[in-house]
């Protein structure tokens, strides 16, 4: 065989397998345009099937009412299908192969605590839909905050959790009168924070760590407001906090819970004062007008306007 000859094999070879690559490349890429196009008509089929009929939300707590719930299902709505700023989210909500807006449905949710009644949820617990016979639904299931007190400021009342994130809402005094089961902290003079961001200040740290306290305990139902005007203003005359009772008297606390200090005995000392006195008296204010639970005695207004021993322990006390 002669070398052109050679040379002419060689070329017919390496043009076969060009044009079986070729056609390889090609397959794969019919092939991928085929799951892509399967990929779409079941999508179409299962939304067809499937359509979108409701956003709800799920394992709630009691004490969020209706309209709050049913609200907060609407932002979802609203985000989603009524969305004027990202148009495609409609079709992505209603696609039951679509995950990724679910995941951005969440986002929303926490990222934008301001909005509506959003500040209620401390985080999403899960988004997922539920296809039902004839029907898909999107559930959201989340984790709630719980009020823990109100803080009275310029004469409106305003919901906060324990973690001190004010809470939607503004209530009047008809409103607050309404809901005795919790305490208020007055005497903040601080800033009102959007809804859904957290009030700064020891006053309020220190009125939710006594509220914290107090909350469960046999004689809560005696106590309306606490008083943590004098919060960061350490005096030995006039005490940092004070408790209002149910009627108008006073519980002179002192210091917030959990700060040590030679002039006051400690936290776990008064409350076993008031333990003793609700007790021996059935009030906490062994009926007169202030009680002081700060030092190793606790003292009372006398009718000569003094103070005078009510109580006192068995040994005596100092600071731990």
């Amino acid at each position: 065989m002669t070398k052109s000859s050679l040379d002419a094999s060689g070329y017919r070879r390496r043009a076969i397998i060009s044009l079986c690559f070729v056609l390889l490349i090609v397959g794969v890429i019919l092939a991928a345009f085929g799951q892509i196009r399967r990929y779409a008509m079941s999508a179409i089929a299962a939304s067809s099937r499937h359509p979108l009929k409701r956003i709800v939300m799920v394992h709630t707590p009691a004490y969020l009412s209706h309209a709050i719930l049913d609200s907060l299902a609407r932002e979802a709505v609203d985000y989603t299908i009524f969305n004027h700023h990202h148009p495609r989210y409609a079709a992505e909500i209603r696609d039951p192969l679509n995950g990724h807006i679910l995941q951005k449905l969440a986002a929303h949710y926490i990222h934008h605590p301001d909005v509506g009644f959003n500040a209620w949820i401390r985080r999403i617990v899960f988004v997922r839909r539920t296809m039902l016979p004839h029907e898909q639904v999107i559930e959201i299931a989340a984790e709630y905050r719980h009020p823990a007190v109100f803080v009275k400021l310029k004469n409106k009342f305003y919901l906060v959790s324990q973690s001190g994130i004010r809470l939607p809402g503004v209530y009047s005094a008809a409103q607050h009168t309404q809901i005795q089961w919790l305490f208020t902290l007055t005497g903040y003079t601080g800033i009102l924070p959007k809804s859904g961001y957290e009030f700064k200040g020891k006053p309020i740290r220190a009125g939710l760590a006594l509220a914290r306290l107090l909350r469960n305990r046999s004689y809560s139902n005696q106590i309306r407001d606490i008083d943590v005007a004098g919060v960061g203003k350490p005096s030995q005359r006039h005490p940092q906090i004070i408790l209002v009772t149910r009627w108008h008297t006073q519980v002179y606390w002192g210091q917030p819970p959990g700060v040590r200090s030679f002039f006051e005995v400690p936290t776990d000392r008064k409350l076993e004062y008031l333990d003793a006195i609700n007790q021996q008296y059935h009030r906490i204010d062994a009926n007169h007008t202030f009680v002081d639970l700060r030092g190793d005695q606790v003292l009372v207004a006398s009718s000569a306007a003094a103070s005078q021993p009510v109580y006192a322990p068995v040994t005596p006390i100092y600071p731990n």
